[in-house]
């Protein structure tokens, strides 16, 4: 029994990452976004509203096997007050990695517009270098 003095305080210890990476992505498949705001970092809010949106326009079959998915964690790591948390999706057979903060002494989702846009480019990153043509130097080669 956990007693405290007087008052009576909880035994339960605050979810691991790995137990919100979990329950952040079960919300995310029953597409409650109420849900998975829960378990993201108050920065995340807006990036889970868009793809919210992006769930709405699928159709019933890519919803029921988002649904059905297995998710299964194959990894994770904690570093201070940052963790990562890999998730095998059984529905794409590929692993999702999720980032995690702790905020106000919870571990939360941190999602960024690159983690559901892969394509995404963030304004001001784009390396001006590495979209110049190669080209080799003639007076090096012989």
């Amino acid at each position: 029994m956990c007693v405290s003095g007087i008052f009576l305080t909880s035994c339960k210890k605050r979810p691991e990452p790995q137990e919100v990476a979990l329950e952040f992505m079960h919300a995310i498949q029953e597409s409650n976004f109420e849900r998975a705001k829960e378990f993201a970092t108050k920065e995340s809010q807006q990036v889970i509203l868009l793809y919210s949106i992006f769930d709405g326009k699928r159709n019933e079959n890519e919803r029921e096997k988002i649904k059905n998915a297995k998710l299964e964690v194959v990894n994770h790591q904690e570093n201070g007050d940052k963790a990562t948390v890999t998730i095998l999706n059984s529905s794409a057979s590929q692993q999702e990695t999720l980032q995690l903060v702790k905020e106000s002494g919870q571990w939360k989702i941190s999602l960024t517009l690159e983690s559901i846009l892969p394509t995404y480019v963030a304004p001001g990153t784009m390396d001006m270098n590495s979209m110049a043509p190669q080209t080799t130097d003639s007076s090096t080669a012989h």
